[in-house]
């Protein structure tokens, strides 16, 4: 497996509950992606945390060498 990272952003939302529901389908693809992608999270753009400039930097952080990032 490569030190890839697999970013999920959305726009994000002023409710809650939509934002929760973007992060558990986050949950549901990194177990479905675990064995191509070392780390697997949501971002968004948006009225919600982490944005997809603080996603892209716990990916280094962490030491992806790769981020691939898919627009929701």
């Amino acid at each position: 497996m490569a030190d890839r990272a697999l970013i999920i952003v959305a726009h994000g939302s002023r409710k809650a509950s939509s934002n929760e529901e973007v992060k558990a389908l986050g949950e549901n693809v990194r177990s479905l992606v675990d064995k191509h992608y070392r780390f697997v999270m949501t971002a968004f753009l948006e009225f919600a945390e982490p944005s997809l400039e603080e996603g892209m930097l716990s990916c280094i952080d962490k030491g992806a060498s790769e981020i691939v990032i898919l627009p929701y």
